[in-house]
């Protein structure tokens, strides 16, 4: 089994709480406040888990995220200066949360030999889906 995968999602689960913390600072409204805290939140927790995970296979997992962290803190700023961070912006984070799902979707081939982390990969899959229902259902 190889860890590429994983930790190529744990990175992304890093650069994702990263652009939610920069969001949250941002939202024009309570509820997408209370949105991005929830996905902080979910972010902190399935990196946590996948964090263990790596660890056991014998990886040394790295929390600083990637360049992309600071492509999207730099992005949601600029589009809450220029446009505001209304709905209408949900869009854009229901599209990296699709991304973020195809990134699970490779490590769960990745990681099919072992039962506990496709559970957990399974689990947070499923979790991320409901959460991207979620923000459709505040687009429209």
């Amino acid at each position: 089994m190889t860890a590429d995968s994983l930790k190529t999602l744990h990175t992304a689960l890093v650069d994702a709480r990263n652009g939610y913390q920069e969001a949250a600072k941002d939202a024009d409204t309570p509820a997408l406040k209370s949105l991005f805290a929830e996905m902080i939140s979910l972010k902190e927790r399935d990196h946590a888990e996948l964090h263990d995970a790596l660890t056991r296979l014998g990886e040394t997992p790295d929390d600083s995220g990637s360049f992309m962290s600071t492509v999207h803190e730099t992005v949601i700023s600029v589009r809450a200066a220029v446009t505001g961070l209304g709905t209408n912006a949900l869009s854009s984070f229901v599209s990296g949360e699709e991304q973020i799902v195809a990134d699970y979707d490779d490590a769960l081939k990745d990681c099919a030999g072992d039962p506990a982390i496709t559970a957990t990969l399974r689990r947070q899959r499923g979790t991320l889906l409901t959460k991207i229902a979620e923000m459709k259902q505040l687009e429209t």
